[in-house]
Order: structure tokens, then C-alpha cells, then sequence
């Protein structure tokens, strides 16, 4: 015969097991964002929990709000030489190139720096016209949309 202690026991540490096997799935981070490929960028969080854009090739036409001192990370591939990136606007402005060499992209960081619309445009030459024998391929033009609030 089980004694009343040994019931109540028995039946706390079946309360703490299930407790602990519910609590298991928590420390799991949370997945990576996925890369949209439509005309809406995809975002990331950021430390202080405020979105920010990312912007990829499949990103191209992409309409960008953003609040002044917002900023927005471009990435294109690394299989194209990009020229110097063109902003037709004074409502952002765009970081030099800054990805580290031999990375699979090219990267640049969209700044607002006022309210306003301002578009980014950046055209890309396969590098494989640089190959012997080179390639066929056509430039790539790139551009977004921003609409600085």
C-alpha cells in the first residue's frame, strides 16, 4: 500500500518531468530569415529589434521604407564586377563596396539621411567576360526604391 508522502511525491516528479520535456524545445534559436524573392525585401533583426532590410538580385525593383538614420544591406553576386553604385536622390546615400575579398557577394549598406524617395541603381559585368575564352552574358542592372520617412 503507498502511503499518501509517496503518491504526492510520485506525482510531483511526474509534474517536473513533464515540465522539463516542454521546456526542452525553447532553447532552440530561432531559424535563419528566408531570403524572399519577390518585390518585398526581407529582413533581419537587428540587437535593438528594429528590421532591417536585406536586399538581394532577386530584390531587383524593390520599393524600401525606411526612417531617417535607417539603414538597408544590399548583397549581389560576387560572379559580376559592379560598377560604382548610381543614387538618383539626396534621401539616402550608399556605402562603398564592403564585402571581404573572395566572398560570394558584394555587399553595400543604403543609408536615409533625410524624408524624401531616392532610387539605387547598380549595374553588374559577368566576370567571366574577363576569362579566356569569355562568356556571352549580359550586364545585370540592379535598383531599389527607398522612401525615406
Amino acid at each position: 500500500m503507498r502511503t499518501p508522502i509517496r503518491r504526492w511525491s510520485s506525482g510531483l516528479a511526474a509534474v517536473l518531468l513533464l515540465l522539463a520535456l516542454h521546456s526542452c524545445g525553447d532553447d532552440e534559436p530561432d531559424p535563419e530569415p528566408v531570403v524572399q524573392t519577390s518585390k518585398t525585401p526581407s529582413s533581419t533583426q537587428s540587437a535593438t529589434s528594429t528590421p532591417i532590410p536585406v536586399l538581394r538580385i532577386g530584390d531587383n525593383g524593390a520599393d524600401v521604407a525606411l526612417h531617417v538614420g535607417g539603414t538597408a544591406s544590399v548583397f549581389l553576386p560576387a560572379s559580376y564586377t559592379w560598377e560604382e553604385p548610381v543614387v538618383d536622390g539626396d534621401a539616402v546615400t550608399i556605402s562603398r563596396d564592403i564585402s571581404d575579398a573572395g566572398s560570394s557577394s558584394r555587399s553595400w549598406t543604403v543609408t536615409a539621411q533625410r524624408a524624401g524617395t531616392a532610387s539605387v541603381t547598380l549595374t553588374g559585368s559577368p566576370a567571366c567576360r574577363s576569362e579566356t575564352p569569355s562568356c556571352a552574358m549580359p550586364d545585370e542592372s540592379w535598383t531599389a526604391q527607398f522612401t525615406v520617412q
